[in-house]
């Protein structure tokens, strides 16, 4: 009969406890009669199950006390229901996490029972509740579960989900239930639930961290089972660089600290799966052998995973080798029998980092294989044979590093028996390899050869630096351009009509990056070369006119001027200079006359340029180059000429006669990507003429779907919806009705704004209401959007309240946005909407909109605010 205040929870605590040590009947009696009277509190009832929950060894009665009230929550599971009673789910969220409870429950038999279950709901239950106990039971959990690791279907994804969260470094049993799973496929795709940007890697960070000594276990099955996945794909042989790991820096992070810190595990481990995967991808026949997987190495600060277990490996074996007691003669000895670049790659390092042990083993076997001099990075090849002559010659035998010279001295690299290299870079190999033996160690002929080399290349190859990037330059520079004559610039554009890349100098450029240069001049003194490019000769290269066409735009030069070049172009380049043309033409202010309206004409209708459609085009991996329609259309010159056609339109309504037929033929175009800018040049004649806008853009081609959610299609349906709805409804019922989900979207987005102000959109809205969910988030766009309008809030409020119980996420927290859209108006009036939303299934996510809406306004709350407010800490606990 009392008011039950918060301090009644420390005297329940403290009776419950004693009870139970001292007469555990009256303690059961007592519990249970408390968690059953109606007129107690329930807070007072959830401490009661946070005690029952705290026991360490479950009783008899306590468990029937606990099965009772968990039972109508288990049932709820099974059927697939909400638990409508609020105890039972209290109950059950307090046994659910007790770890004693766990042990109680498996004991009991239940957990087995669950997970054998016909019941798909039940099971998944049961695996969320050993997700929960896993890192405190790994390995009663790993045992529960290894009778699933290989069935497959359903199981596949709940093992994904569970172990995308588990903790690894604290059993072996379940470590080694990991690698099962890897092995199997079960992982190929795990990640940890709700992180962004998660990876496979990122999911084993606590394990790289505590267990550095496990990690090479992961990364040898992982790789494995990555090449066996690809291998069944058929993938071809040089597609298989990065595609093991990839780009990856938490998994390179974890491999490099993982081969520092159990250098002999990461040995063990991972050297057999590198040279296994190096040996079934090798590409070359010749010694070094490459492979596909590690063709070259590259110096980088972010190395790929792939790399870091080639440069892991190194270090370790490096490592291992310095401790005299290291047995690392099944490590050479695997490494020798391969002439692979990898194999020889690994030996290297293994010999250099123990330099004084093996300097005359690494000597000798230099001399007997000299295809081993090939061992470096993409910048400086001889790297790594050039580390480890430095490292060894200082404690070989003299005789050795006799024979090591006069190897050296012989030697030419198969590079420089290519047919046009031999001249500039013979003897390249040499000077490197003769600049890693100290000069007080070399013999007399040596360093004459030396000598006579460093006058030809200078400086041998140094450390490698990665890729490095730099600008290609103009032949000429921009301070010599300045300068020039006429004359001269009429020279240089003869001399340089080549791209001009060259191998002995690739940073100086060609044509192109002096017409560049020519440009900015353009831009300086147009009227100077205007009349200079008039002078161009025929068979130069067209991207001297078509930079100076680019300079001209918006050059305060004549008229007059400008249409001699184009037509210059025109007659010259028409295909290399369209776009330029088109560009030049339609930014000039005055009247075009009529020859250069023919030009705008057969740039638009006439020209080659789209000859495909680059956005359908694939690129690899089933990706298009440029899926965008429009984006690829104004990069094309039909389209450019179309957007240059449209600019003249909006400034001058004259040129609406002067260019129908162009129109008239733009309509037809069979580019998609060309006719979304065309619907574009459409508007334009619309902003004047409203009827014959509509027309032409009814006689479009619009044989591809996808040219419906296009941008300039769209405004020009959604401008046209109040006073042309008649006219484009049946456009508008084809979107609707599109098999391209972008398309339907749109569709839903104009119907949805016909019905703002046409009674007879409704049947559309109504359709795409019960459409896909393309289709609902177009209107959920629209009602949010228009909510904040008055004329348009009833029909908002309405759709809204449907949208935000919406079966797809994407979909509620479009229409939940709403709230942002509302600005400046009071709050009060929205009751009835606050109130659906809080109800609605969507406020459990999606109420930061809602308190947002009431943190920035400026005037006082409503009484809504409080049942917000509580709402949002009732879903929270």
């Amino acid at each position: 009969g009392s008011d039950q205040h918060l301090f009644r929870r420390s005297q329940v605590r403290q009776v419950l406890a004693y009870l139970r040590e001292a007469d555990s009947n009256r303690y059961a009696e007592e519990l249970d009669a408390l968690l059953a009277d109606d007129g107690i509190r329930p807070h007072l009832k959830d401490l009661a199950f946070a005690l029952l929950a705290e026991v360490s060894d479950p009783t008899e009665k306590e468990w029937a006390i606990a099965e009772r009230w968990t039972a109508p929550a288990l049932r709820a599971v099974e059927d697939g229901t909400t638990n409508a009673d609020r105890l039972s789910a209290i109950a059950w969220q307090r046994i659910f996490g007790s770890r004693s409870w766990f042990a109680e429950i498996d004991r009991r038999g239940l957990i087995e029972k669950w997970l054998a279950s016909d019941n798909g709901r039940l099971v998944d239950m049961a695996v969320t509740y050993l997700n929960v106990h896993q890192h405190r039971s790994p390995d009663r959990v790993a045992a529960l579960l290894e009778p699933y690791a290989d069935r497959g279907g359903e199981w596949t994804q709940r093992l994904r989900t569970l172990m995308g969260r588990a903790v690894y470094h604290t059993n072996r049993r379940f470590f080694n239930l990991l690698l099962r799973l890897v092995d199997n496929g079960t992982l190929d795709e795990v990640s940890r639930s709700g992180v962004v940007n998660d990876t496979f890697w990122l999911t084993l960070y606590e394990l790289g961290e505590k267990r550095p000594g496990w990690v090479p276990e992961v990364v040898a099955h992982r790789l494995r089972r990555r090449l066996a996945v690809i291998r069944t794909a058929g993938k071809a042989p040089y597609m298989l660089g990065n595609s093991l790991i990839g780009h990856d820096d938490s998994a390179a992070r974890m491999i490099a600290k993982s081969a520092a810190a159990a250098p002999a595990e990461f040995v063990e481990q991972v050297l057999p799966a590198v040279l296994d995967i190096s040996d079934s991808t090798l590409t070359d026949d010749e010694p070094p052998k490459r492979d596909a997987v590690w063709p070259m190495l590259i110096e980088t600060e972010h190395p790929t995973g792939e790399n870091a277990c080639l440069t892991g490996l190194a270090g370790a074996l490096a490592a291992l080798a310095q401790e005299s007691a290291a047995p690392m003669g099944k490590a050479i000895a695997e490494l020798l029998r391969r002439d692979t670049h990898v194999a020889n790659h690994l030996l290297l390092a293994l010999y250099g980092g123990a330099a004084e042990r093996y300097a005359d083993d690494a000597v000798l076997l230099l001399c007997a294989e000299p295809w081993r001099f090939q061992c470096g990075y993409s910048d400086s090849p001889n790297w790594c044979a050039m580390q480890l002559i430095r490292a060894v010659v200082p404690h070989c035998s003299v005789r050795n590093r006799e024979k090591l010279e006069i190897v050296i001295l012989g030697y030419v690299s198969p590079f420089e028996r290519i047919a046009g290299i031999r001249y500039k870079q013979v003897g390249h190999t040499r000077f490197n390899l003769l600049s890693a033996i100290p000069n007080d160690l070399r013999s007399v002929r040596a360093n004459a050869d030396y000598e006579v080399l460093k006058r030809k290349f200078g400086k041998p190859d140094g450390e490698p630096q990665g890729v490095i990037v730099e600008e290609v330059l103009s032949p000429i520079d921009k301070s010599s351009a300045d300068m020039m004559t006429d004359g001269q610039w009429l020279r240089a554009i003869d001399k340089y009509h080549d791209p001009a890349y060259i191998m002995a100098d690739p940073l100086k450029g060609g044509a192109l990056e002096l017409a560049r240069i020519l440009e900015a001049r353009v831009k300086e003194q147009p009227d100077r070369f205007a009349r200079l490019s008039l002078k161009f000769r025929a068979d130069a290269n067209p991207v001297y006119l078509e930079h100076t066409l680019a300079g001209l735009k918006a050059a305060a030069v004549g008229s007059d001027l400008k249409l001699q070049v184009c037509h210059k172009a025109f007659e010259e380049s028409p295909g290399p200079c369209g776009k330029a043309i088109a560009d030049l033409l339609g930014s000039i202010e005055d009247p075009l006359p009529n020859d250069a309206v023919r030009i705008l004409h057969c740039v638009a209708t006439e020209h080659e340029d789209p000859a495909s459609e680059a956005w359908k085009t694939d690129a690899g991996r089933g990706q298009p180059y440029n899926g965008e329609i429009h984006m690829n259309g104004i990069n094309t010159t039909r389209g450019r000429a179309a957007d240059a056609v449209r600019d003249l339109i909006l400034t001058d309504s004259a040129y609406i006669p002067r260019f129908k037929p162009t129109i008239e033929r733009m309509i037809r175009d069979r580019s998609a990507a060309v006719l979304s800018c065309v619907a574009g040049t459409l508007r334009a004649v619309a902003y004047h003429n409203r009827t014959l806008g509509v027309r032409l853009f009814r006689s479009m081609n619009f044989a591809e779907d996808r040219l419906l959610a296009t941008h300039h299609v769209c405004e020009f349906i959604r401008s046209g919806l109040r006073d042309s709805f008649p006219a484009l409804q049946p456009i508008v019922e084809r979107m609707l009705r599109s098999s391209a989900p972008e398309v339907r979207e749109a569709g839903a987005r104009m119907a949805s704004l016909a019905a703002l102000d046409h009674e007879r959109a409704a049947y559309l809205v109504a359709e795409a209401l019960r459409g896909d969910q393309s289709q609902r988030h177009g209107v959920a766009q629209v009602a949010a959007a228009n909510l904040g309008v008055p004329e348009c809030r009833a029909w908002c409020e309405a759709k809204l309240t449907v949208l935000f119980d919406d079966c797809v996420a994407e979909v509620r927290e479009e229409a939940a946005s709403c709230f942002s859209r509302i600005g400046s108006q009071s709050l009060d009036s929205y009751d009835k909407l606050i109130a659906a939303f809080c109800d609605s299934s969507e406020f459990a996510d999606g109420a930061l909109w809602l308190l947002r809406a009431l943190d920035n306004s400026r005037e006082r709350l409503p009484g809504m605010t409080c049942m917000v407010c509580e709402r949002i800490l009732d879903r929270s606990s």
